[in-house]
């Protein structure tokens, strides 16, 4: 059989709404196009690339639901050891870079077929942009694996788009066309850019990667374009050409719903057998209740990918998949272990004003007095779905964000009466204001309110719940000295916390602007960026317990002359 569109994934292939290649091959397929999947393809050889022959129309290229260079090392930048979108949690199924990789060896096995980028790797490459592996500035992504088109974000339309234009059964438009289409979600490389105008054009690959202050302004300028509802086309020069970046277009509500009821098979490809994949068994329970984040904490990338305005799925939708794909499998016992987003007490939640706006985040400072933030919409959901036939237990796990929770007395008691497996995991990420200021986090005394109230609401419910705080090592304006700060917090609060994430600069986050620049971009202004064996110190003391800690934590205190802290912290 030859394919319309052959799919190459660094993934294993889990046939789920949860996981994009499966998502944008069935899209495919609900629109007339046959669609073939290789997943995690030994790039050594050429075997595998093969297996399929060559598409009629192109090959959809994605490092998988994560960057490359994230699942293949840790903040350390050492190798990890395992891998959750593997067979048997196996690392070393993909190649470092497997968007260029990839797409190296298809060019060079099928010449002349196009080549479209897509996932989180491209996604989050699509500018310019700082590499923390590497150490230097890149080029867009779609420059460097020389393909021909990039889909951003969630890119069903986008991708759409594409194959109905290469489509030569296509009425509307052909390939030469595609350059004038103005695709909403994709990036094309151009060497004439007369035809886009008002377009806002950031500073160049040539500017960036040589002046660190033209780096922080083209990612301000990126990124504040990006928070607004209706984006204009930015531009990139580099070296001769141009990329293009059209802005994004997302669902609506009814179709997002109708994602949902394509026909996944719901399961492993047939060839794992019995293998385990980590990844598909969080998921193959739980269901997906909305996209977008408004969070805008400076350290993520979800709002550069998922947009920062909250798509909501119906509760008919939502209600209809579980009853009729979750709760009659076979190994399903009653219990659905997340209903949820990149935040799931944002479902729901609107932003009022037409035109949104370009702010970072529509609660932090403050509350947007356009965000209509009713924690009602996700308590009816719950309340809904916990009476649904079948289902024993509903609880949350994809996180929550404890500033909106306050705001609800209601939603917060039936969270903790219902809905937390044991553990519930929230994100303060620091405790000293200088620090949070740069992560766009809010105050810590937020933090301690919700946790006296889950304490409160615990002893009213019975309950032996456990709050799991994340925090941050080592992230931009962070010192020694507010690393300092946070260990004893956590001193005091007993709080031992079991992990600790040295900061990732990620492409795309301004937090990793940052990182590189040593600039707030918002402000200009310097920021104190901890590297080399600052870091180590600094996660070090949030952990100080750990025998492997000590000689780090001495040193550390011996260096801000605080050396008599050292019994009052291990």
């Amino acid at each position: 059989m030859t394919f319309d569109i052959i799919l190459v994934s660094g993934d294993a292939y889990i046939d789920h709404p949860s996981f994009g290649t499966a998502l944008i091959a069935r899209y495919l397929e609900k629109h007339g196009f046959s669609v073939g999947i290789i997943d995690q393809p030994d790039w050594k050889t050429d075997q595998d690339f093969l297996k399929l022959g060559k598409p009629k129309l192109f090959f959809g290229v994605s490092a998988g639901n994560l960057d490359s260079m994230v699942a293949n090392y840790t903040a350390d930048k050492k190798i990890r050891r395992n891998d959750m979108y593997s067979p048997n949690n196996e690392a070393g199924h993909r190649p470092d870079r497997a968007t260029i990789v990839y797409t190296s060896k298809l060019k060079h096995l099928f010449p002349g077929v196009p080549i479209v980028l897509g996932g989180v790797e491209a996604s989050l490459r699509r500018f310019a942009h700082y590499d923390f592996w590497s150490d230097k500035v890149r080029r867009s992504v779609l420059f460097d694996a020389k393909a021909d088109y990039l889909v951003y974000g969630m890119g069903e339309k986008g991708i759409l788009e594409i194959a109905k234009i290469l489509n030569p059964k296509s009425e509307t438009l052909n390939k030469s066309e595609l350059p004038k289409s103005k695709i909403p979600n994709t990036a094309i490389i151009v060497k004439d850019i007369a035809a886009y105008k008002d377009a806002l054009v950031v500073p160049s690959f040539e500017e960036v990667s040589s002046d660190k202050k033209k780096f922080a302004e083209a990612s301000k300028l990126y990124y504040l374009e990006g928070r607004k509802k209706h984006p204009r086309i930015i531009i990139q020069h580099c070296q001769g050409r141009y990329l293009v970046v059209f802005p994004p277009q997302n669902l609506s509500p009814k179709e997002l719903d109708q994602l949902f009821e394509m026909p996944f098979k719901r399961a492993p490809h047939p060839k794992y057998k019995n293998t385990p994949i980590p990844a598909w068994g969080f998921v193959k329970h739980s269901t997906i209740s909305h996209r977008g984040c408004f969070g805008g904490c400076a350290f993520c990338a979800i709002s550069q990918h998922h947009g920062k305005y909250i798509i909501s799925r119906s509760p008919e939708s939502i209600k209809k998949e579980i009853e009729e794909k979750i709760v009659p499998r076979p190994d399903f016992k009653g219990t659905i272990l997340d209903v949820g987003g990149p935040t799931a007490n944002m479902y729901g939640i609107t932003c009022l004003k037409a035109d949104g706006c370009t702010r970072a985040s529509c609660i932090y400072p403050n509350i947007c007095p356009s965000l209509d933030f009713s924690q009602k919409p996700s308590l009816k959901l719950m309340q809904e779905l916990r009476q649904l036939p079948g289902v024993k237990h509903l609880f949350i796990n994809s996180g929550i964000r404890y500033d909106l929770a306050l705001l609800d007395n209601e939603y917060l008691d039936e969270l903790v009466k219902y809905h937390i497996s044991g553990q519930l995991s929230v994100a303060p990420e620091h405790i000293c204001e200088e620090v949070l200021l740069m992560m766009g986090k809010p105050k810590i005394n937020k933090f301690l309110e919700f946790k006296d109230k889950f304490i409160q609401l615990n002893k009213k419910h019975k309950k032996k719940q456990f709050l799991i705080p994340y925090f941050i090592a080592s992230h931009p304006g962070s010192t020694l000295k507010h690393a300092l700060d946070l260990s004893l917090f956590l001193k005091k609060h007993k709080l031992r916390i079991e992990q600790v994430q040295n900061f990732t600069p990620t492409p795309m986050t301004i937090s990793t602007c940052m990182y590189y620049t040593g600039l707030n971009p918002f402000t200009g202004k310097a920021v104190h960026v901890p590297k080399s064996e600052e870091r180590s110190f600094q996660k070090a003391l949030l952990q100080p317990y750990l025998k492997n800690n000590y000689r780090l934590v001495a040193k550390a205190l011996k260096q801000m002359g605080k050396t008599k802290l050292i019994k009052e912290l291990i």
